[in-house]
């Protein structure tokens, strides 16, 4: 429960109801806290613009644009919103529903953080289509929502081993320089191996290509610029290394299901 009402810390800007997830856009006034508490329900929050923390048995959680928590019902949580307004996606799950998908019931324990990646941006194609509300947009949501709990959840499939260095390296290489025109062949002879052996593993343990994890870096750093800064369209897509801004805004609408400029206006209010 609440320490008191939600109402006295937090604005709901939009709620959208379906049989089994309710799904809320938030937004919460620059310096406010909320207190100590608990949700009914199990929950997944997408900071959508601004910074907060949660605090969680005492483990602060920094949470920027595109970072999504989930968390299981009664787990208690405070929260501290940035110097600027912190506008959240909430989603809601009925636990008769998750009854249903049991597979997914270890990522309720406690908490798990996703700063950014494919839960992120699946996340956000919800939050689009929560927004859309035709006959249609149901079913699409929970398509989504079990693509979203589906990744989310490989995450916590430990690896039957360790990983090399050099595929570490590789990925840390990725990371640290994905706005530049990085080739397969390149970050191979950086790291030591031979490109096939690099593509190979790379997908094993990554689950993803090594082009298809690049581009989604840059797109998670593209979604945090658009929110955070007032750097132009056309400058965000340069600066995170795509060729033009069309096809950075069609890359960018399959990522999240927003163009760059609904989702700057989406995430400003």
């Amino acid at each position: 429960m609440y320490p008191e009402k939600l109402e006295s810390y937090t604005k709901d800007r939009n709620q959208f109801r379906l049989s089994a997830l309710t799904l809320i856009e938030t937004l919460h006034a620059p310096g406010s806290r909320i207190p100590p508490h608990t949700h009914d329900a199990p929950s997944i929050c997408l900071t959508l613009a601004g910074e907060a923390v949660e605090i969680v048995d005492g483990v602060r959680i920094v949470t920027r644009p595109g970072g999504v928590i989930i968390r299981g019902a009664k787990v208690k949580h405070s929260n501290e919103f940035g110097a600027a307004p912190h506008r959240s996606f909430m989603i809601e799950l009925d636990e008769k529903w998750l009854g249903t998908c049991r597979h997914f019931l270890r990522l309720f324990d406690g908490y798990q953080h996703f700063p950014n990646g494919p839960v992120s941006a699946l996340a956000l194609r919800i939050c689009h289509e929560s927004r859309v509300k035709d006959t249609v947009a149901p079913i699409i949501v929970e398509g989504l929502m079990l693509e979203m709990l589906g990744h989310a959840s490989r995450s916590l499939v430990k690896s039957p081993a360790r990983l090399p260095d050099w595929l570490t390296q590789a990925r840390d290489l990725l990371h640290g320089r994905f706005n530049d025109s990085l080739n397969l062949i390149e970050i191979a002879n950086t790291v030591g191996v031979h490109p096939t052996h690099l593509a190979r593993s790379f997908k094993k343990h990554y689950h993803t290509t090594v082009g298809e994890y690049l581009r989604r870096l840059r797109l998670d750093w593209a979604t945090r610029q658009l929110s955070e800064t007032e750097d132009s369209i056309a400058e965000i897509a340069s600066a995170a290394g795509f060729y033009d801004q069309s096809h950075f805004s069609h890359l960018f609408k399959e990522h999240t299901g927003f163009t760059p400029a609904e989702f700057r206006a989406f995430s400003n209010g």
